[in-house]
């Protein structure tokens, strides 16, 4: 009966220390989760960020040297993309 007793009290300790690890990897993992969608937030902002400056570029003439490489790409994806659309609508 000794050992019968000894077994259920190691069963009860290692189930005990099961859950109380579970515990924690969920609480790890809505960490994770909170962190990825802060992170998705903060680019979101970064675009919306991006757009405004692209912008007040084009409307204010500004000339930034380092901006302007990418203000040239995007000009160029925006033409390309009026240029597919007007072909869908010839269609």
């Amino acid at each position: 009966m000794a050992l019968f007793d000894d077994l259920t009290k190691k069963a009860a300790k290692f189930t005990e220390k099961t859950i109380e690890k579970s515990s924690e990897l969920a609480d790890t993992a809505k960490t994770k989760v909170s962190i990825k969608s802060a992170e998705a937030d903060l680019d979101d902002q970064f675009i919306k960020l991006g757009k405004l400056y692209y912008e007040v570029l084009n409307k204010d003439n500004v000339f930034d040297e380092k901006a302007a490489p990418v203000v040239q790409k995007i000009d160029e994806i925006n033409q390309r993309i009026e240029s597919l659309k007007s072909s869908l609508e010839k269609k």
